[in-house]
């Protein structure tokens, strides 16, 4: 295996600098798309006004997104890395080809998915609740769904994500290959198109899954039916729009959040040899 195509604690040491810095930047976005995504769309303009203010809110749920996705982020990059090495070496598969993007972008989302699920519960549930901390929280989620519930979602979660993944590294693959060239300002256009093909696609899904995970055991008859029953309800009570709530806020908090990502994975593993780890 050559030193470029390593994953090693070099890989893993910048990505998860690249996850805490793009995390930490775009937090505030996320909590107003995630409180976005979850109110009706008849909301009053009070409502819309609530979702910003008091702005100290916006960094609910950050000791949590930091504590489960600088690991998630790991995974998932060194997981797509290696995906696309061990079919290249193992099964013949160019690195380059639009197989090894499917394969290896599936297999980087189910891989992290198991530190991103219990992330996304509780984060969500901080970013859209007033009340209570994250020790409180994780100890009432116990309490009323036990662990299941810190997974709640999972399997949608990879409904949704997983084609998230898959046409964002196809999409990043073929600009870069389009572009035939290499540098940050390379790794920024290609990530910014990338992701926001790839959130346009998934929104519908993800908005779905977030109400899912916001809600909480004793919410009603419809959250525990599950997704499907979600969405049904969704569209008799706030009509088609509601598949497209925070969709702005999403591509504001997402394109910084993967182009930082990328951009500073792809030109540390650009510098590899000139780095010593």
């Amino acid at each position: 295996m050559s030193q470029s195509n390593t994953v090693d604690g070099y890989y893993l040491f910048s990505s998860s600098t690249a996850g805490i810095v793009a995390r930490t930047i775009t937090h505030p976005m996320d909590t107003i798309k995630t409180r976005l995504q979850i109110i009706n769309t008849t909301a009053h303009r009070t409502s819309i006004l609530k979702i910003i203010f008091p702005l100290s809110t916006l960094y609910r749920g950050l000791p949590v997104a930091l504590t489960f996705s600088v690991p998630a982020l790991s995974v998932y990059l060194s997981c797509y890395e290696w995906t696309k090495h061990t079919l290249s070496t193992r099964y013949k598969i160019s690195r380059n080809s639009v197989t090894s993007h499917l394969f290896s972008g599936c297999a980087a989302e189910v891989a992290a998915s198991t530190f991103f699920t219990p992330m996304e519960v509780m984060k969500n549930r901080l970013q859209t609740q007033q009340k209570g901390n994250t020790l409180w929280l994780a100890k009432s989620i116990f309490k009323t769904e036990g662990i299941r519930g810190f997974f709640k979602g999972y399997w949608m979660g990879l409904v949704v994500f997983v084609p998230h993944s898959m046409a964002y590294f196809v999409t990043y693959e073929k600009m870069k290959q389009w572009m035939d060239s290499n540098g940050s300002s390379t790794y920024f256009i290609c990530s910014s198109v990338a992701g926001i093909t790839s959130i346009i696609l998934s929104t519908p899904l993800d908005i779905i899954k977030t109400r899912w995970q916001v809600s909480a055991a004793d919410q009603g008859k419809v959250f525990r039916q599950g997704p499907l029953a979600i969405a049904k309800d969704m569209f008799m009570r706030e009509g088609h729009l509601a598949f497209t709530r925070g969709l702005w806020a999403r591509i504001i908090w997402g394109i910084p959040t993967t182009t930082i990502s990328m951009t500073v994975f792809e030109v540390l593993k650009d510098n590899r040899e000139k780095v010593s780890f």
